[in-house]
């Protein structure tokens, strides 16, 4: 047999072997967030999201866009400081992410994701929008950045009032997928990785992009975990890393929109990130001059919001209070 051949034959064996392999059980603290959360229709697909009331009065709200693998799940650690700046929070789990549908035999896009955020604020009735993002999300929020800029869609796009950025690779220039990432992408041997999905794999290579000192704890690792297996999510991550393919492709319309865009954009970045080396600042500064940025603690990784909360909503809070005046 020729080399597809075997490898077809394996992908056969292991998805059988995953057939019967039983899903991880939610933990206490995921099952909360799963049941303070709604669904809404998209295209036959569930899609999950959560609203939370804020302490602020003003009326402003606030989208909170994911990153990958991961869900929005993301934000509990700095959704009470998120409370004290807007009197709405948003957050929505991608299709393929989280607690959405998963679908195994889907094209995953960054167009669709951004598509399922439109909807979610169409039903809300939201008119104005402040967008807070992270990593995968970040190309998300530029997506709808660019139909905002370009007046595309103005039946569904509200008004962006802010937009802050958080470690994204949004230049291909300077982003460096992990090795795992670079194996998802492959052909023939991404759909074989995707369904190896241990929890000791997951832990070493996920917990390689936090800083040295802010590694979750394994508890959260493994929440982290069941989460992404939930609907056998893990069988679909090689077509989710598609987005990488997509962000060259789409180089000129996400970044342009950055460069063009009249919205105050803010950066908020963990310089001990592997997958967006520090190289990363300076090219930010000179491709973005009139955007700002907050260089955190030199110790802090891919999930600023995840590894130092107080110190990343500090950085937030300041760059609302300046958007003001």
């Amino acid at each position: 047999m020729g080399l597809k051949t075997w490898l077809a034959a394996i992908i056969v064996i292991i998805s059988v072997i995953f057939i019967m392999y039983p899903e991880s059980d939610l933990t206490p603290k995921v099952t909360a967030w799963k049941e303070g959360g709604k669904y809404l229709q998209y295209k036959g697909y569930q899609i999950f999201y959560r609203v939370e009331d804020g302490v602020s009065k003003d009326g402003r709200t606030l989208l909170c866009l994911h990153g990958y693998p991961t869900s929005s799940y993301d934000w509990i650690k700095i959704l009470g400081g998120l409370k004290e700046q807007f009197s709405k929070i948003i957050m929505y789990d991608y299709i393929g992410f989280g607690f959405s549908d998963k679908p195994d035999n889907h094209t995953y896009t960054i167009m669709e994701q951004a598509d399922i955020g439109e909807r979610i604020l169409k039903e809300l009735k939201v008119n104005k929008v402040h967008f807070l993002a992270h990593d995968y999300g970040d190309t998300v929020a530029l997506e709808l950045l660019a139909r905002y800029n370009n007046k595309e869609n103005k039946d569904r796009i509200p008004e962006i009032q802010t937009l802050c950025l958080s470690n994204g690779g949004i230049f291909p220039e300077t982003n460096s997928p992990r090795p795992v990432q670079k194996l998802l992408l492959n052909p023939y041997a991404g759909p074989i990785a995707s369904r190896l999905m241990f929890f000791f794999i997951f832990k070493k290579t996920f917990g390689e992009i936090f800083g040295p000192e802010t590694i979750p704890l394994e508890d959260d690792l493994w929440d982290f975990f069941v989460i992404i297996m939930h609907k056998n999510g893990h069988v679909i991550s090689n077509r989710l890393m598609q987005y990488i393919t997509q962000r060259t492709e789409f180089n000129d319309r996400w970044v342009g929109a950055l460069k063009n865009t009249p919205v105050k954009v803010h950066m908020i970045y963990g310089p001990a990130d592997p997958v967006n080396p520090d190289s990363f600042i300076d090219f930010y500064k000179k491709s973005v001059p009139h955007h700002s940025i907050t260089v955190l603690d030199r110790n802090i990784g891919h999930y600023p919001q995840w590894e130092t909360p107080t110190a990343f909503i500090e950085a937030y809070s300041t760059f609302i209070m300046k958007s003001k005046s």
